[in-house]
């Protein structure tokens, strides 16, 4: 899956074990594998619902829809997904709909606006399977009266800019949807829902992902509020409250894949290879030019490290990048000649640039290139640097997103 391995191999023969590892996190995250975790166990009866509908929006949807499709399809009525990359108009009876990431747009919109269609529609004997992902909550623009979309994407972008993090970026995000913070679950009542999601924000917390459109927000106006006051944003904004109450006996939600599950499942299969690992779930935070000198003092002699989690960038140049490549980048100065570190977006698109890039894999003998390091961090132009020594991962989007690992090893 990684486009590029053997060219990386010959050029970083070091970063064998850390690229097979990286391969291995994507094969392990393809839905239809994850949602075999749920499949097996035949918690639904269907037989005792008159409709079943099919909604949701994020990264991985579209694999998640086949596999429900493959399952249930010939019980599927209707159904409407948006995604960011659209490789067939429709699944069985599910359409497929192109929407905007990371950036809102007008078609996600109209999507989304078919999707409320489809939960408002199912009455007290139906079933709503809703699909949520990664991405999800920039795939589902329906933007209350009091804002527009284009007012909505300046916000985005200016707590995009920020170091807001996924939980406060979501909360303000709710306030402003019909369909995020358990509306999409009060849209479908009386029906059933069942909530499917894959996760990609810290200690999967159900609220955050794709801005928790099927479960109950404890957040509120004044949280949102507080956000935009915190980070210096003085946009005038109407808030309106999410809903407080929720029939919980009909609502159903299940993680069925997250970061911690595949740091888990890594670990299993490098031990099972004989090497010794360590994990750490939800280290990867705070800015991504200072996350080296904390992992590197984590790992020992002939170990292998692996952490999860999702790093910020604060954006002051006009480069190209991601967090990931930030990360890559700032590690190098630190490296012993021994040492190898592995940075991926699990989605296979870390930040802006040119064409898809999922990270980059550095090693320590890249202090001997002749790069100006932190004038390309100060510039936020990581890509560039490391497509210059060329050691950028290549995915394109991998179709799943349980946000990002780093992957270090010292032999």
């Amino acid at each position: 899956m990684i486009k590029n391995h053997k060219e990386l191999l010959k050029r970083i023969p070091e970063a064998g074990v850390a690229l097979d590892l990286a391969e291995e996190a994507l094969r392990f995250l393809q839905p239809d594998n994850l949602f075999e975790l749920i499949s097996k166990n035949k918690i639904f009866d269907l037989s005792k619902y008159k409709n079943v509908y099919v909604v949701g929006a994020g990264k991985a949807t579209y694999l998640l829809a086949k596999a429900l499709n493959k399952l249930v399809g010939h019980k599927i009525k209707a159904g409407y997904i948006n995604v960011p990359v659209v490789k067939t108009k429709k699944i069985g009876n599910i359409i497929v709909n192109k929407a905007g990431h990371p950036f809102p747009d007008q078609n996600g919109m109209k999507g989304s606006k078919e999707i409320l269609k489809i939960a408002r529609k199912a009455g007290e004997k139906d079933l709503v399977f809703c699909l949520i992902t990664g991405g999800g909550s920039a795939m589902m623009p329906a933007p209350i009266p009091s804002i527009t979309l284009k007012k909505k994407i300046e916000l985005t972008k200016k707590l995009l800019k920020s170091t807001a993090n996924i939980d406060e970026i979501n909360t303000v995000r709710k306030h402003l949807s019909l369909i995020k913070g358990g509306n999409l679950a009060l849209a479908c009542s009386p029906a059933t829902v069942v909530g499917i999601y894959i996760s990609d924000v810290p200690n999967d917390k159900l609220t955050s992902i794709a801005s928790g459109p099927t479960v109950l927000d404890k957040s509120t106006v004044k949280d949102a509020m507080k956000i935009l006051k915190k980070h210096k944003i003085t946009d005038k904004i109407k808030f309106q409250e999410t809903p407080k109450k929720l029939d919980q006996e009909k609502i159903f939600n299940f993680i069925i894949g997250s970061n911690k599950q595949v740091l888990e499942h890594l670990k299993s299969f490098a031990e099972k290879k004989g090497h010794k690992v360590k994990i750490l779930p939800y280290f990867l935070k705070g800015e991504a030019k200072k996350m080296p000198q904390k992992l590197l003092k984590e790992i020992g002699k002939n170990e292998i490290l692996i952490a999860g989690g999702e790093t910020v960038v604060k954006i002051k140049g006009k480069g190209y990048g991601g967090r990931n490549q930030e990360l890559a980048l700032a590690s190098i100065p630190y490296l012993k000649d021994n040492t190898v570190v592995l940075t991926l977006a699990t989605d296979g698109v870390d930040g802006l640039t040119p064409y898809p890039v999922a990270g980059a894999v550095v090693s320590g003998k890249f202090k001997k290139e002749k790069i100006q390091i932190e004038k390309y961090l100060k510039e936020n132009n990581s890509f560039a640097a490391l497509k210059e020594i060329n050691c950028i991962l290549k995915t394109g989007p991998s179709g799943t997103n349980v946000g990002d690992l780093a992957i270090i090893s010292r032999f």
